[in-house]
């Protein structure tokens, strides 16, 4: 090969060469173009999405969400301040003897509370739902004392309530089993995939049921109704039923229809006279049907009424520092 098949393959090759690194740019550079062009695309699709959103990515949008959530905070906590007027403070200082005198002396002042039982609320040896502790020789667990002293406040409030709404008499008092509350999960925030599953959080409030059965006339059982609507202590009315074992009305109808056949029969077999003698009383008993049938509510049997009760505490007594425990912090610190 001479010198100048020699020159002309160097330069073919070096050609190639630039041919095939000129194609490589031109492939990335158009490759990174349609990336740029698909990348344009979803952020106008974003802006669109944005300005189409019923909240506007402007300053003015941030305050107004900051000054929501300071007011939702307000409201927040203005609305458990009311609903936790009658949270139950217990007694850490308690023991288990202290509780159980406490409870007996306490229970036998709450059967003396006024009713239509002899003037009381209840009969003797009501036990309250605490009969183990009451009149049993049950001694309670020091672990269980906070919960028996919330139960106790809830009771006494429930038989203070009867009675003072002119309850006739508290039949039978249920407190409903305690469980354990369970959590609630808190909800994963939006973004990239956690690795740590959202730790739960405890309850607004602890719960806890009776069911309750007392005599009570309608009056009294509105205010029942209404004591319980409004008292500091937040309760829930679940369920209420009543009826009364015989219906006034229907009673005095059938005896009236009982009569009236018969002295039917009667009435054929008599003269004159027997026909005149009777012209009175039935038109007494006309004057009667006219004037219909009255009955008073207030001296008719009473409704047994059945209602479930559910109260809530929402711990804000337990939180709060005694008065106590400030004034010796007080003396501490000086």
């Amino acid at each position: 090969m001479n010198k100048n098949k020699i020159i002309m393959a160097s330069i073919g090759g070096v050609a190639l060469v630039l041919v095939a690194v000129l194609g490589y740019l031109s492939y990335s550079a158009w490759e990174e173009k349609n990336e740029k062009l698909d990348e344009l695309e979803a952020a106008k699709g974003s802006v669109v999405r944005i300005r189409k959103a019923p909240i506007a990515p402007v300053k003015e949008s941030l305050e107004a969400i900051e000054d929501n959530r300071r007011k939702f905070a307000i409201w927040r906590d203005d609305t458990l301040a009311v609903v936790s007027q009658g949270d139950i403070a217990p007694d850490a200082a308690m023991t288990p003897e202290a509780f159980k005198r406490t409870l007996v002396d306490e229970a036998r002042e709450e059967s003396h509370k006024p009713g239509g039982v002899e003037g009381r609320i209840v009969k003797d040896d009501f036990a309250f739902g605490f009969k183990d502790y009451i009149s049993g020789g049950r001694m309670p667990d020091r672990e269980s004392l906070p919960f028996l002293q919330r139960q106790w406040a809830d009771v006494k409030l429930i038989t203070d309530t009867l009675s003072d709404s002119g309850v006739v008499e508290l039949v039978d008092l249920v407190i409903a089993e305690r469980k354990a509350p369970e959590p609630v999960e808190a909800k994963p925030k939006r973004g990239p995939k956690q690795k740590n599953k959202p730790e739960a959080t405890k309850p607004i409030a602890d719960e806890q049921g009776y069911e309750v059965r007392f005599l009570a006339r309608p009056l009294a059982l509105v205010k029942v109704l209404n004591a319980f609507a409004t008292c500091p202590r937040f309760v829930t009315v679940d369920s209420c039923t009543f009826a009364r074992a015989t219906d006034t009305i229907e009673s005095m109808l059938g005896a009236k229809d009982k009569d009236q056949q018969s002295a039917a029969p009667r009435r054929g077999r008599r003269g004159r006279r027997g026909a005149a003698a009777e012209e009175a009383p039935e038109a007494e008993g006309e004057e009667a049907r006219k004037k219909g049938l009255v009955t008073d509510p207030a001296t008719d049997t009473p409704f047994t009424v059945t209602m479930k009760l559910t109260t809530f505490d929402f711990g804000s007594a337990a939180k709060a520092p005694a008065e106590g425990d400030d004034a010796a912090g007080k003396e501490a610190a000086e």
